[in-house]
């Protein structure tokens, strides 16, 4: 998924009446405004105590999450609110391990591989009272699949069997309601997904079209959290505001970017997986050092971030260095070099361009929270290669591969970056320092994170952009296939960002799509990212580490290798 700072819309003021001011005058504003707002929040009706002393979680975003759909939630900073709300068949214990959830236990898979039947655990019930039914998830799977939904995780579910015909039936469906002004309705056949099955109240079978190891990883990312049709219906297109499922808790208040507030389910009763906290409650627009500033007036719980200020303060001092959580992620930061665009036609070129970067100066930059990339694929990947040969820094090596390709003199580009984190800007202004060194002249354009997007997803658009990948779930197939397929490339929305499209690596990522020997499988992934690295699509460029902060009293804050934090296993306990 579009990951870490890279996954938060943009919120700022008024560009005109910003440059009306002296920047100092400004910081001043800023501090004010914030300390206001933070102080607003803390007096009675604002819910947030002095010491954090009631048993509710209190958390804080920069900005607003954009949706608790669990069709349309993608986001690092969404899905953990999602699994507050909603729950799926299978999980992850406190590994890469898949477990069974609101399954009674692991699905039986057919010896072909294609067909998997789940048993769901009865007495399980939504937060409107209703029990979970098998038909919930064939609706949850059915709506995520249809176009008008316009989820961006359908892409992982078009091998069921008949999905993709069922998608061309919607389609034509919506142009007829658009050509006679009908409601939308179900009338072109197929009506169903013909490899979804409610066998029985709580049986469920879903068939593929071919095989696939990574189904079930799959069948554990939160676009399969059971919705309730009732509830879906009844909201029509505000639904994202007003979550069913069957989690520990429900949404009880949305304040468009002001906070969120979740409350217990009365009706969860897990024993299994029991919660200890009485709610969460998320402050939003509070940037990472006033979050600071909360956190050690204890008005939160913990922190996503540390700001970089208080980096070295903070992992090191007695005060706070025991409370400091860190593991490395399943994410890597890259450049995408356009392939369809010059400069980037050239293989040269790009591979110059991974010769000129100083990856170790790019880690102090981000006080070490990283580990250097060579490749694609993250250390703590199955499937990961560690012979893989790497760019070595080079800067002289680099200039000689651009005098090959035809650009002694260096070329002009525009390297895009979204605001929202400050150290996106930073990054940026070191690989430009790095790339001007070998003839490069790079120009910053610094975007809202919404046209970010939908730009560096938009065919022959731009040529160079900063981006980041979280996994979806721990498979090569989430990295390699996901973002580097050139049968996935689309005009819009495309996650192939480097719009990269070489025949064998294509061939290789279909031959172990449907392979059923796990090492033979992860054999072909190495063989294709081994192609990959050769022809440099992106600019490799470092795994990021993340580093969690909780206050003394906050227990159970386990990094996790693909949920970034599971808060429904926190508790409080106070000596």
């Amino acid at each position: 998924m579009p990951s870490g700072p890279d996954s938060t819309n943009d919120t700022g003021l008024n560009l005109m009446s910003r440059k009306a001011l002296p920047r100092l005058a400004w910081v001043v504003v800023l501090v004010a405004v914030g300390w206001l707002a933070v102080r607003g929040l803390s007096q009675p009706g604002g819910a947030m105590p002095a010491g954090n002393a009631d048993n509710i979680l209190r958390l804080a975003l920069p900005t607003d999450v954009k949706s608790l759909d669990t069709a349309i939630a993608y986001e690092v900073e969404s899905w953990p609110l999602v699994r507050l709300t909603n729950q799926g068949l299978l999980d992850y214990g406190e590994g890469a391990d898949l477990q069974p959830w609101l399954a009674r236990e692991m699905p039986e898979i057919s010896r072909d591989g294609r067909s998997f039947t789940f048993r769901i655990r009865p007495g399980i019930r939504f937060s409107n009272g209703r029990e979970l039914m098998a038909e919930d998830f064939v609706y949850t799977l059915e709506r995520l699949l249809d176009p008008a939904t316009r989820s961006p995780g359908d892409g992982f579910f078009r091998n069921i069997r008949g999905a993709r015909a069922f998608q061309k039936a919607r389609e034509k469906d919506s142009e007829l309601a658009r050509e006679t002004g009908a409601p939308r309705e179900r009338r072109t056949a197929p009506t169903r997904v013909a490899g979804l099955q409610a066998l029985d109240s709580h049986t469920l079978r879903i068939e593929l079209e071919a095989p696939d190891l990574s189904f079930l990883h799959v069948m554990a990312m939160p676009f399969t959290y059971a919705v309730a049709r009732e509830q879906v219906e009844r909201w029509g297109e505000s639904y994202y505001q007003h979550p069913i499922g069957t989690g520990p808790y429900v949404l009880t208040e949305w304040r468009r970017s002001t906070r969120l507030r979740f409350a217990r389910n009365p009706y969860y009763n897990d024993q299994d997986r029991p919660v200890r906290i009485d709610g969460v409650d998320v402050v939003i627009g509070p940037d990472e050092l006033l979050q600071q500033m909360m956190f050690e007036r204890g008005e939160l719980s913990m922190l996503a971030a540390i700001p970089d200020p208080d980096f070295i303060r903070i992992t090191t001092g007695e005060q706070w260095k025991d409370h400091v959580v860190s593991m490395p992620t399943c994410a890597i930061r890259y450049l995408t070099m356009n392939t369809e665009m010059e400069p980037f036609l050239d293989r040269r070129v790009r591979q110059a361009m991974n010769h000129a970067i100083n990856k170790e100066r790019l880690l102090q930059i981000i006080k070490g929270q990283g580990t250097a990339a060579k490749s694609v694929l993250p250390p703590n990947m199955p499937g990961y290669n560690p012979a893989l040969p790497e760019y070595a820094y080079n800067p002289a090596r680099a200039r000689a591969l651009l005098a090959e390709a035809g650009k002694k003199g260096g070329f002009e580009v525009d390297l895009w970056v979204s605001i929202d984190d400050s150290r996106n800007v930073k990054i940026g202004q070191a690989i430009q320092q790095d790339l001007g060194e070998v003839g490069v002249k790079v120009s910053l354009k610094v975007v809202s994170r919404s046209v970010f997007l939908e730009s560096t997803g938009t065919r022959r658009k731009l040529a160079l952009a900063l981006n980041s990948w979280y996994q979806d779930y721990p498979d090569p197939s989430n990295f390699l296939d996901v973002l580097l397929n050139g049968e996935r490339i689309v005009n819009t929305r495309s996650n192939n960002r480097a719009f990269y499209s070489n025949p064998r690596v294509n061939e290789l990522l279909k031959q172990a799509a449907v392979e059923t020997d796990s090492e033979r499988r992860y054999g072909l992934y190495q063989e294709a990212e081994k192609i990959i690295v050769d022809d440099a699509p992106w600019l490799f460029l470092f795994h990021p580490r993340v580093y969690l902060l909780r206050q003394p009293w906050l227990h159970g804050l386990k990094p996790h290798p693909v949920w970034p934090v599971r808060y429904e296993n926190l508790w409080m306990e106070r000596s």
